[in-house]
């Protein structure tokens, strides 16, 4: 294992000291340990079974902090545990008998607080894993805005709004597809003057006249219709120039006329105010940021920057600092409200 950060190593040294975290279920862990037969074992047996005990603690907390590491900064996004179910399936394929346990044990030492929303999320990935190993040869002999539209009508059935979040970065099925389409996309997208409630109408009479009204319903459920909106910059323009609390009502009002059920358009109002709020920690970070390389520079700023990462993004602060190492600034790009 790579060496650790200091913050990661010592927070992972703190939780085996405290204890606050079972590596193992309860039911693991015999009250008194006996041989089949009810003999006490011997002290070779005793020592061997702590040495495994011991070597599942360790492999816990380096799952931990790997996991700390790789997902901590956007682990609250569904799209990121998702990505979680790989760690899991590679675990369960290593350790047949306790890589579930093993991943378990690792989530709730790194995310306590999101552990039981990722077990969750985790139940609803197998169930549709299992729903696509079922149907695989059936859905293979669909044409391809049939197929989309099924995957999306099981995975909101399955996942709810959390569908569009978790597939976000998936080709758009209504982009994809129909060259009409396109050419509707282009020029709405350069409609600056068009009011958005028009935007909204025109993109959704596209849609039900090229695929039907039912399609484009499943389309719109599924979060497609909206991505295709939220992505034009007519609309990006027009949204930017708005004040914050007006800017999110027009938002809440335009996913209601393309189709989205109040729920929906309360949950994903919630997720537009927590990524509002990481935006604007990354801007006042870069602001930071550029002062002090006014300032400072060589050995003085390196460590200026260090401690400014870490004031602001805490645990997460490895994270943005490989990232700034490899040229990519997060708070630099393109703010796409409704979107990112």
């Amino acid at each position: 294992m790579k060496p650790l950060n200091s913050v990661l190593a010592l927070g992972a040294l703190a939780l085996v000291i405290a204890g606050g975290f079972h590596y193992w279920p309860e039911s693991s862990k015999p009250a008194a340990m006996q041989t089949p037969n009810g003999s006490i074992p011997s002290r070779a047996a005793a020592t061997s079974a702590a040495e495994l005990t011991q070597s599942g603690d360790q492999r816990v907390v380096e799952l931990a902090v790997k996991y700390l590491e790789l997902y901590g900064d956007t682990i609250t996004e569904p799209a990121t545990q998702a990505r979680l179910y790989n760690e899991r399936r590679n675990l369960l394929a290593r350790y047949p008998d306790s890589g579930n346990e093993l991943f378990q044990s690792a989530i709730t030492t790194a995310f306590p607080e999101l552990a039981d929303s990722i077990f969750a999320l985790m139940t609803k990935l197998d169930r549709y894993n299992r729903w696509l190993d079922n149907h695989e040869l059936r859905l293979q002999g669909l044409p391809d805005m049939e197929r989309y539209a099924e995957l999306w009508q099981q995975r909101e059935a399955i996942f709810g709004p959390l569908a569009s979040q978790i597939w976000a970065e998936e080709q758009n099925p209504v982009e994809a597809k129909s060259d009409q389409f396109q050419q509707t996309l282009a020029r709405l997208d350069q409609a600056n003057q068009m009011p958005l409630t028009e935007l909204a109408h025109q993109l959704q009479t596209t849609a039900d006249e090229l695929y039907g009204a039912d399609l484009a319903r499943q389309l719109a459920g599924s979060g497609a219709t909206g991505h295709a909106l939220f992505a034009m910059d007519s609309v990006q323009q027009q949204l930017a120039s708005l004040p914050a609390d007006k800017r999110q009502q027009t938002i809440n009002a335009l996913r209601r006329q393309i189709g989205y059920s109040e729920e929906t358009v309360r949950q994903l109002a919630e997720e537009d105010q927590r990524r509002e709020e990481k935006w604007q920690k990354g801007k006042a970070y870069m602001a930071e940021r550029r002062a002090l390389e006014k300032r400072l520079n060589g050995d003085q700023l390196e460590a200026a920057l260090t401690d400014l990462r870490q004031e602001h993004f805490g645990f997460s602060a490895p994270t943005i600092e490989r990232e700034e190492e490899e040229g990519f600034f997060r708070f630099e790009r393109e703010r796409r409200y409704g979107l990112n």
